[in-house]
């Protein structure tokens, strides 16, 4: 683990000298990948880092859950329905043109296409069985890992919110950080999708509504947090998974970039309605998953309570109505 952490760092080190948005995240990822994929080098990560990561960027978009930013979200609440739909039409559309074009199955390309919960996703075909996980797994995580490597670049510099006044340590953010973590812990055992993040953004939520004044973060403390997760993300992806099919790597791309040109088109559409910036726009609607999409926009400056609230609500329709929907269909046609 002190070998992985230093070759992560050495990726944050990189990129910082070569002036790459996000360093700390994506030089993190980008190092741990290349070590993995291409030297023997044996590289390991706890969960715990990756968990308290997590309880970081909650505290830090909780933070921002003020009153008044709540009332704001209302207004977006058709724009989030109808951005769904749209996705769940793309997500069966492109099933359809993998299982056609790959020699998958239907219930198995509908697996690989779900655009978000990849560990919802991944487990459930683990314990359906009968389906190709290294597949499924590829096409998953090179969703999330595309998304996450090049969306910062995307949206960097464009959010309008500037560098905001930094926080400080002190025993009353410790204490209130361990809180969190208790309260990911809770979430996470109730079952709750990325509950180690949800817990302290809900946490956090209800102390603002009730008016309690809480610490701020310090950066460096979202810096160690993005560094945590990156060498989590940049671990997801196994040499073993490039023995795949060049049809399969092909249409893997394919899939994702779909989603990812969709959410660029989708955006402007966000910006003329409602007059967003780009990166809130994009980061709210990319099917990254909440908790780097979560992160990403903290560190970027753009409205972590929208951006949350969107993945929020995409997280919900995944859980309640896509997961499901994709359950009822393989049962269907192996029946």
């Amino acid at each position: 683990m002190l070998i992985t952490l230093l070759v992560g760092y050495f990726g944050v080190l990189l990129f910082r000298f070569l002036h790459i948005p996000m360093p700390w995240l994506l030089g993190a990822i980008t190092a741990v990948l290349c070590v993995q994929l291409f030297t023997t080098v044996q590289l390991k990560w706890h969960k715990f880092f990756r968990d308290f990561g997590l309880v970081v960027a909650g505290y830090s978009i909780g933070y921002a859950f003020t009153p008044e930013a709540l009332q704001d979200i209302q207004r977006y609440l058709g724009s989030m329905i109808v951005l769904n739909i749209l996705f769940i039409l793309l997500f069966i559309g492109v099933s359809f043109l993998v299982a056609k074009r790959t020699d998958l199955d239907l219930a198995t390309a509908l697996t690989c296409c779900v655009p978000g919960g990849m560990t919802q996703i991944v487990a459930y075909a683990d314990e359906q069985g009968g389906m190709d996980i290294a597949v499924i797994t590829f096409y998953q995580v090179l969703r999330v890992l595309l998304i996450v490597s090049f969306v910062p670049l995307l949206v960097a510099g464009s959010s309008v919110g500037g560098i905001t006044e930094d926080g400080y340590y002190a025993w009353g953010l410790i204490g209130l950080l361990i809180v969190c973590g208790l309260a990911g812990w809770l979430a996470q055992k109730a079952r709750i999708p990325t509950g180690y993040m949800l817990g302290p953004v809900f946490l956090m939520m209800g102390l603002n509504l009730a008016g309690v004044d809480v610490p701020k973060l310090p950066l460096s403390l979202l810096h160690v947090a993005q560094l945590a997760i990156g060498i989590y993300i940049g671990l997801l992806l196994k040499k073993e998974d490039l023995h795949l099919s060049k049809q399969h790597i092909f249409y893997a791309f394919v899939s994702a970039g779909i989603f990812i040109g969709a959410t660029y088109g989708f955006t402007f559409g966000m910006e003329a309605l409602y007059g967003l910036d780009f990166g809130t726009g994009f980061l709210s609607i990319v099917p990254g998953g909440l908790d780097q999409m979560g992160i990403i926009a903290a560190s970027v400056h753009a409205n972590v309570t929208i951006v949350t609230a969107f993945q929020l609500f995409r997280v919900l329709v995944v859980s309640i109505l896509i997961v499901p929907m994709v359950k009822f269909f393989v049962q269907k046609l192996r029946s």
